[in-house]
């Protein structure tokens, strides 16, 4: 789901473009109007001054009351936030009076109609063309007819039915021509959402474990970093929380990998469920995960961390029917960021901090400030556990594997 910001911009570039496309079409109305005034000056139109002037009003009134309802974000009160039927409305309402008012020059005023559907090519359904094209020879046909009814100038029949014959086939190219537009704006339209999708799914896996659905280490880096300036510029504290799984290498001895992958992707679904929304998780290699814990100081991070140990140690996992079922243990190492250290030094406590407490028998948790002075861990070896995909046994470890050890089967 796009974050609200994304959201906004989007909202944004949209209302933009409406009111790019309002404009223009005011543009030609004000157009319009100005060919009116001329014909007026010319004597084709005969109107007194306050109905000229009333005329002007009254359609310059109608022309901005559009760009300014989208401008104030009013249209987004409408079920077509682009307002294209009324704006078309109030278009052919305007030219249809105005090809009764002038009827001399009828023919020229026309190609105010033309320019109309031309405007709704690229806003209609392909299927709505046509209705339009009716829609306009009909106020063609209407225009002719006040003038019969109310007008003291002739109509000279077979002048207006050349025109309306010209008017129609135009209107016809235009309709099938538009509808061929309008197919490829929508086949353009459906191929961008779905190169739109592609490229979502294409950044998701980027920064997510294709097995758990947690982020991932290079995603991981760019998380503690952002972390890291916020913390920075002070009154912010995050936390990191190293966890590993106790034991999980024989799982795989004894069950094979694919066993082993219900156990990762049920203890992610474990972690996730036990974290906060605020926080983040990432699985960095086998079955090593880290926990980026957000607004969050050593105090509270150690009781996130005691919760998830507690959540870990009672988690049960159903694996197959001709498989005994399946629990393990987590060892947790906690450290706190202390500005302006780096976050290689920062990864490296929780590290530390992780191999101390496998050391102390596992399935607890230690903290950089409960570390006891002969860990024996330098800093090439801490080097070494975060570069690789995770840590190698200890010497513990290996005894215990030697012995053999039931915890981990229910």
């Amino acid at each position: 789901m796009d974050s609200p910001f994304v959201q906004d911009k989007s909202q944004l570039v949209a209302q933009q473009l409406r009111l790019r496309r309002s404009l223009m079409a005011s543009g030609a109305g004000f157009a319009a109007s100005l060919v009116m005034l001329l014909a007026w000056q010319l004597g084709y139109v005969g109107w007194e001054i306050p109905q000229l002037a009333a005329f002007l009003l009254l359609t310059s009134l109608g022309y901005l009351l559009f760009p300014w309802l989208i401008h104030s974000s009013r249209n987004l009160t409408f079920t077509d936030p682009s307002l294209t039927a009324h704006q078309l409305g109030w278009h052919l309402l305007v030219n249809t009076y105005a090809m009764y008012a002038a009827a001399e020059i009828r023919s020229l005023l026309i190609v105010n109609f033309i320019l109309l559907m031309l405007f709704a090519v690229f806003r209609f359904h392909p299927r709505k063309l046509p209705l339009l094209a009716v829609l306009l020879l009909a106020s063609y046909c209407l225009a002719v007819l006040a003038q019969v009814l109310w007008s003291p100038l002739d109509v000279h029949w077979s002048h207006e039915t050349l025109i309306a014959l010209v008017f129609l086939l135009a209107l016809i190219g235009l309709s099938l021509l538009g509808a061929e537009i309008a197919s490829l704006r929508l086949a353009l339209k459906r191929r961008n959402a779905h190169l739109a999708a592609a490229k979502a799914r294409i950044e998701e896996l980027a920064v997510t474990d294709e097995l758990t659905g947690l982020y991932n280490r290079r995603h991981l880096m760019r998380i503690i970093r952002r972390q890291k300036g916020l913390a920075d510029r002070g009154n912010y504290a995050f936390s990191l929380a190293f966890v590993d799984l106790d034991y999980f290498k024989r799982i795989n001895d004894a069950y094979g990998h694919g066993v082993g992958d219900q156990v990762l992707i049920a203890v992610a679904q474990e972690i996730r469920r036990t974290l906060r929304d605020v926080d983040y998780v990432a699985r960095i290699g086998g079955e090593e995960f880290v926990l980026v814990l957000a607004q969050t100081g050593y105090q509270e991070a150690l009781r996130i961390a005691e919760r998830l140990r507690s959540d870990m140690e009672r988690l049960i996992v159903e694996v197959a029917e001709d498989h005994p079922n399946l629990k393990l243990t987590a060892s947790i190492g906690i450290a706190t960021y202390h500005s302006p250290e780096t976050v290689a030094q920062l990864m490296k406590r929780a590290d530390m901090a992780l191999y101390a407490a496998k050391g102390c028998g596992r399935n607890c948790i230690v903290g950089e400030q409960e570390l006891p002075p002969d860990t024996g861990m330098t800093e090439s070896m801490a080097d070494e556990s975060l570069v690789a995909p995770g840590h190698e046994s200890t010497e513990a470890e290996q005894q215990d594997d030697a012995r053999g050890n039931p915890e981990w089967q229910v």
